[in-house]
């Protein structure tokens, strides 16, 4: 698989989990893309409220202070259109819907590999 190109891409990473993020970091460090990341969900919906151009979400389900799904409904709120893509440890067929029904665009199951993370992230990308 070639590598994606996010060169001009500006990506919002709400994850809590350092060695998560460290993952995804790395990954995403390969696609020249803008990392910014939040820890908490009541951060990243002021982080996408007041810093402009993010092309896309990638949302931790679990997170310390409000669940993904709750973020996702209100980023939602403020722009319809944004790709948001779930990452959850969840296996459950229940807990990925749950993220559909809230408004991500597609659900990741963790650990994934950099071949999914790239694949999701084109077939989504505005």
């Amino acid at each position: 698989m070639a590598l994606l190109n996010l060169e001009n891409k500006k990506v919002l990473v709400v994850e809590d989990d350092d060695m998560s993020f460290l993952y995804i970091n790395q990954l995403l460090m390969l696609t020249r893309g803008a990392i910014v990341r939040e820890k908490s969900g009541i951060d990243a919906i002021e982080r996408f409220r007041n810093q402009h151009g993010f092309d896309l979400i990638l949302m931790d389900i679990q997170l310390p202070d409000m669940d993904g799904k709750q973020v996702t409904r209100e980023i939602r709120n403020l722009d319809s259109r944004i790709p948001i893509i779930a990452q959850t440890a969840s296996r459950s067929a229940e807990e990925k819907e749950l993220a559909l029904v809230a408004g991500c665009t597609a659900v990741l199951t963790k650990p994934f590999s950099m071949e999914e993370l790239f694949g999701v992230i084109e077939g989504n990308l505005l």
